[in-house]
């Protein structure tokens, strides 16, 4: 599906997000601490690489991982080649390419809901972190149940579809956007899974009034005291 979509997944997201999604992934590195220079990012389901890029252009060593070829192909181009050392991998978010903690966060933009087994991909995101660095996670939530909720939810099953499959030519994968968003479980449920898989300081930060979520948490440090930035 994402490789049938790839080459106007970018347009699509700028479309249907009015180009907010952008300053949600300037909020994940704010979140992270805003690693730059002497640091080493990997970011997970990385997709045509704008968070990876933003990363990078701090200063910070990125490693851009996504599952399907397709996608990932096209974030060399993007590069400018004025920011960090950068790496683009095909691999799979349940069994990550890298060895144990070798960066200072890892990161994962609207993928999350993608992978078979979201347990698993937060374990092995923590994994590849060094003790006191941080794992972040922005993804699509679903607002209360109030009047703006019931808009949005109309919007998710009768608008975004057409739109995304407009834009995209496949409508069925917007309809899976909405499925999923829709199935996806509240921010504190998702703080608590992260919590029950080792990560510590766990925090979300809801975006346009819960429409989006940043998570954040902590990989424990040796001696149990977590350095927190920001």
């Amino acid at each position: 599906m994402f490789a049938g979509i790839a080459g106007r997944y970018d347009l699509a997201n700028r479309v249907l997000s009015g180009g907010v999604d952008r300053s949600w992934r300037r909020k994940v590195m704010a979140a992270a601490g805003a690693p730059g220079h002497g640091s080493t990012v990997v970011d997970v389901a990385c997709g045509t690489g704008d968070l990876s890029l933003l990363f990078s252009k701090a200063g910070a060593q990125v490693v851009g991982v996504d599952f399907t070829y397709e996608m990932v192909a096209l974030a060399p181009s993007k590069d400018s080649g004025r920011g960090g050392e950068m790496a683009w991998l095909q691999g799979d978010g349940l069994d990550l390419p890298l060895g144990d903690s070798v960066a200072d966060a890892a990161t994962i933009a609207f993928g999350l809901r993608n992978v078979a087994d979201r347990r698993r991909c937060i374990r092995e995101m923590a994994r590849v972190v060094r003790p006191g660095g941080r794992v972040l996670v922005l993804e699509f939530s679903m607002p209360r149940q109030d009047a703006f909720g019931r808009v949005y939810r109309a919007y998710l099953e009768h608008v975004l579809p057409r739109i995304g499959g407009a834009l995209s030519g496949d409508r069925a994968a917007y309809d899976y956007l909405d499925d999923t968003v829709q199935g996806w479980p509240a921010p504190d449920q998702l703080q608590a899974e992260m919590e029950e898989d080792g990560l510590v300081d766990c925090r979300y930060e809801r975006l346009w009034r819960g429409i989006a979520c940043i998570h954040r948490g902590s990989v424990p440090s040796l001696d149990g005291v977590n350095e927190v930035r920001g």
